[in-house]
């Protein structure tokens, strides 16, 4: 099945949004930390793929919770 994604989730990796870009150097530098390099033709799809992780824990974290 495809993947109809967001803006957000399928834009460029530098769109031009400050935010999208330090989020994407956040997660470069992380796996710099830990040795793992990441191929140059993956990298967008694995940029795309943490942002759209880290909307949807933003996301599950503003849930409220009721007891039922």
């Amino acid at each position: 099945m495809a993947h109809a994604g967001t803006e957000e989730t399928t834009g460029p990796p530098d769109g031009g949004e400050p935010e999208t870009a330090a989020v994407d150097r956040e997660f470069v530098a992380a796996l710099a930390r830990r040795g793992i390099e990441m191929p140059p033709d993956l990298a967008p799809g694995v940029l795309a793929g943490n942002r759209s992780l880290r909307a949807m824990n933003r996301l599950l974290r503003e849930a409220e919770t009721t007891d039922v």
